[in-house]
């Protein structure tokens, strides 16, 4: 029974990721600051950690074999001001973590970086690699960027190989549906409340989404092969598939069976014209496809959002 500890387990992400390993072999220990722990079931252990506290941190991962950085206090599509507080936050974290872990047993180090954000702005429209320049227009992809090189660089010398994940838009339940953690989750919400979203740019913007089931997926897939310590390797994780938020909208308005209300507004300076990830990177070497069609996955939120929302 492999050991995993998912730093930052308690949000969106997190409680997907436990439903979905909670099929396998798995023991879960989650870690945080963040509420929802009356949600997971008694086989999931829960321990209370500030990401601050790098002691508390290591000593909450002590006996684990694979350890899944989720912890972000920053979320994508909203302008920060403070690069020093997002350094204090986000990035050192991660380096005092991993530079502490000497000794721990872990094996393999996961951490969720964001495909979305790390690359910027292109002008040519086609599927980004993994080996794209990297010119983020937003803190939260220089947070995610700068974060990566760090942990490539604590990887080199170090007892445990790293897994860089770069996910496009991840939808699914459990979204808190109280902050702008992305289109789909407020767009459902405003139909249940009868309200508008703001479209930006008429919806013209082109993005990937991936289910957060199929990232799930993809976390397994590195979790259950062969390790190579001292190796970091990096994966995009998307669907390959490139919509305009205004298809989206209209996908969402066709599962409600009714439209959603926008306010149109003008681009914003952190947005992508054009972001859809290459995944062929991870279908070749971890012999991964994405399995969850879009429609369905809608359907399944729009199911949790109405229960949630009564």
């Amino acid at each position: 029974m492999k050991k995993i500890a998912i730093v930052g387990g308690h949000g969106f992400i997190g409680k997907n990721f436990t439903d979905f390993l909670l099929k396998s072999d798995y023991q879960i220990t989650l870690i945080g600051k963040g509420s929802g722990h009356n949600y997971f079931p008694p086989e999931v252990t829960s321990k209370e950690a500030d990401i601050l506290d790098t002691s508390a941190i290591l000593d909450a991962v002590s006996d684990a074999e694979i350890v899944i950085w989720l912890a972000s206090s920053l979320i994508p599509g909203v302008h920060e001001s403070s690069l020093e507080l997002d350094f204090e936050t986000n990035i050192k974290p991660v380096i005092s973590f991993l530079e502490k872990s000497d000794t721990l047993q872990f094996s393999k180090f996961i951490y969720l970086s964001s495909g979305g954000t790390v690359y910027g702005d292109t002008y040519d429209h086609h599927p980004l690699l993994e080996d794209h320049q990297k010119s983020p227009i937003s803190e939260y992809g220089l947070s995610k960027l700068v974060t990566e090189n760090y942990i490539q660089f604590l990887t080199r010398n170090s007892k445990f190989e790293s897994y860089i994940l770069r996910p496009s838009n991840v939808y699914g339940k459990y979204q808190n549906l109280n902050k702008p953690q992305g289109i789909i989750g407020f767009a459902f919400k405003s139909l249940i409340h009868n309200s508008t979203i703001d479209l930006y740019d008429d919806g013209k913007v082109i993005r990937d989404f991936i289910s957060v089931m199929d990232l799930a997926s993809v976390t397994q897939k590195c979790i259950e092969r062969p390790t190579q310590i001292s190796e970091t390797h990096i994966y995009n994780v998307g669907s390959g598939i490139p919509l305009s938020i205004k298809e989206v909208v209209g996908k969402i308005g066709a599962v409600a069976g009714k439209k959603v209300q926008t306010v149109a507004k003008s681009s914003r300076n952190f947005d992508c014209e054009y972001n859809v990830l290459s995944i062929e990177k991870l279908k070749k070497e971890l012999n991964w496809e994405p399995k969850v069609d879009m429609m369905k996955g809608l359907k399944e939120i729009w199911e949790w959002i109405k229960e949630t929302e009564k």
